[in-house]
C-alpha cells in the first residue's frame, strides 16, 4: 500500500512526470536549492530553540551562533543558486535576520506549552488503513484555554493572502492527525509564520471543511492510482526541477542551453526551430508570399513533428524561439439512423453525458474525450463505436513568451 504525504500529493498536482520520477521510479536527485538548504537551517534553529524552553531560554547571541555554526558544516558545492546575482552568504544573512526577528516577536516563547517538534503524523482519510498519509509538524502547542496549535515555519520569499492560508490543505491534513491521536482536539488553531516578512497567518477549520478536504484528497489518491501517463505540465516552478534532462518539455533546452555557440546553431533541433521561426516571421511581413510560405511551413511543420517523435519531445528549443508539439484527438461517430448510432446514444444517456453533446455535437464529443473527463472504464465502452485519429499541431513562441 503506497503511503502518501501532502508534498508528494501536490508534486503530483504540479507535475505529475516529476511526481513519477521521484515517487514511482524513485530517481534520486543529489542537488538541493539554496532556498531549501535555507529552509532547513532555519527549522534546525527554532527546534534547537524550542527544545530546552520549558527549563531556559536560550539567548539570541547563543541561538544565533547555533544558526551559523550549522550554515557552514552544512553548506557545500552541490548547493544549486539559480538566481546569478546571489551568492550563498546573502541567503545566509536572510536567514539570520529572520531567526532574530522571530526571537524579539516571541520571546520568552511562553505563548503555548510545547507538545511536539518535528512530530512525525499519520493522517487516516477514512480510518480503515487505505487512505493513509504521512507527515511532520514543525511544533504542536497548547493554550492555557486548551486549544491546540499546529505551528509551520515558512522561509519563502512569497507573502501570500490570507484567502490563500484559508485554502492551505497542508495543515488543516495536520489537523485531521492530530484529531486521530488525541481525542480532546476540539478547538484548533493553524499557524504560519513567514518568517522573511516577520508576518504570522492564523487560520482555523471547521467540521465541513475538514470532511470537504477528506473528500477532495481521496478523489486526488484516487487520481494518481488510476494516472496511467503522468505528464509533464509547465508552469515557473520547471526552473527549479531537478529533472529536465528526463522531461519532454524541458529536455531539449537542457540539451543545448550550454552548447558553444558553433555546437549549439548545428544541432538540428535548433536548426529547424530557427528555420520555421524565419518563415513564420517572412509570411507576416511579406503577405504576397503566403500561399509559398505556407507550403514551406508546412514541410517544417513535418519535420518537426518527426523530429519530436524520433526525440520523443513535446517542446524543441532554437535560438530566441520555441515549438511546441500538441496533439489533439478527432472524432467522427455512426452515421444517423445507424444501430451502432442509438447504442452509443444509449451510452451516453446512460452515463448523463448525453445533453453535453446533445444529437452528437462531435465538437463536444471531441472535448470530452480530450479534456479527459470520461473515465477509462466508460471511454472504452464508447470508443468503439468512434473513429478517432490523432492530429499534431505546431506552435512558436519566443523563449519565455506565449504560443503563436
Amino acid at each position: 500500500m503506497t503511503i502518501y504525504s501532502h508534498s508528494a500529493l501536490n508534486t503530483f498536482e504540479n507535475c505529475p512526470l516529476q511526481y513519477k520520477l521521484s515517487r514511482i521510479d524513485k530517481i534520486r536527485r543529489a542537488e538541493e536549492g539554496i532556498e531549501a538548504f535555507l529552509g532547513s537551517r532555519f527549522h534546525e534553529t527554532m527546534e534547537r530553540l524550542y527544545k530546552d524552553v520549558h527549563f531556559k531560554v536560550m539567548p539570541l547571541e547563543d541561538l544565533l551562533n547555533y544558526y551559523e555554526t550549522i550554515w557552514r558544516k552544512e553548506l557545500n558545492d552541490g548547493i544549486i543558486i539559480t538566481k546569478r546575482d546571489r551568492v550563498a552568504d546573502d541567503y545566509k544573512l536572510m536567514g539570520r535576520r529572520a531567526v532574530e526577528d522571530y526571537y524579539k516577536r516571541y520571546h520568552p516563547f511562553n505563548q503555548s506549552r510545547v507538545l511536539g517538534l518535528e512530530k512525525e503524523i499519520w493522517i487516516d482519510l477514512k480510518n480503515d488503513g487505505k487512505f493513509r498519509l504521512k507527515g511532520y509538524i514543525d511544533r504542536i502547542g497548547q493554550t492555557d484555554d486548551r486549544t491546540y496549535e499546529i505551528h509551520d515555519y515558512k522561509t519563502s520569499g512569497h507573502l501570500p493572502s490570507q484567502q490563500d492560508i484559508d485554502s492551505n490543505e497542508q495543515l488543516a491534513l495536520y489537523q485531521i492527525g492530530l484529531q486521530n491521536i488525541w481525542n480532546d482536539t476540539k478547538n484548533v488553531r493553524l499557524i504560519w509564520h513567514f518568517v522573511m516578512f516577520d508576518k504570522e497567518f492564523v487560520s482555523c477549520r471547521t467540521d465541513e471543511q475538514i470532511a470537504a478536504l477528506k473528500a477532495r484528497t481521496i478523489q486526488l489518491i484516487e487520481t494518481v492510482e488510476n494516472d496511467k501517463e503522468f505528464l509533464p505540465k509547465e508552469s515557473g516552478l520547471c526552473e527549479w526541477c531537478v529533472y529536465p534532462d528526463l522531461c519532454p518539455k524541458r529536455r531539449h533546452l537542457f540539451k543545448t542551453e550550454d552548447l558553444p555557440a558553433n555546437e549549439y546553431l548545428n544541432d538540428d533541433g535548433v536548426k529547424l526551430v530557427n528555420t520555421f521561426a524565419s518563415l513564420a516571421i517572412q509570411k507576416k511581413k511579406h503577405q504576397e508570399k503566403i500561399k509559398t510560405l505556407d507550403e514551406e511551413i508546412d514541410k517544417v511543420k513535418e519535420a518537426v513533428v518527426a523530429y519530436g517523435e524520433r526525440e520523443s519531445l513535446d517542446v524543441i528549443n532554437g535560438s530566441d524561439n520555441k515549438l511546441k508539439i500538441s496533439k489533439k484527438q478527432k472524432i467522427s461517430s455512426p452515421s444517423k439512423g445507424s444501430s451502432e448510432r442509438k447504442e452509443l446514444e444509449d451510452i451516453l444517456r446512460e452515463i448523463g453525458k448525453w445533453d453535453e453533446v446533445s444529437d452528437l455535437d462531435i465538437y463536444a464529443l471531441e472535448k470530452l474525450v480530450n479534456e479527459g473527463s470520461l473515465d477509462n472504464a466508460v471511454f472504452n465502452k464508447i470508443s468503439k463505436y468512434l473513429n478517432i485519429t490523432c492530429k499534431k499541431s505546431v506552435s512558436l513562441s519566443k523563449l519565455g513568451g506565449k504560443e503563436k
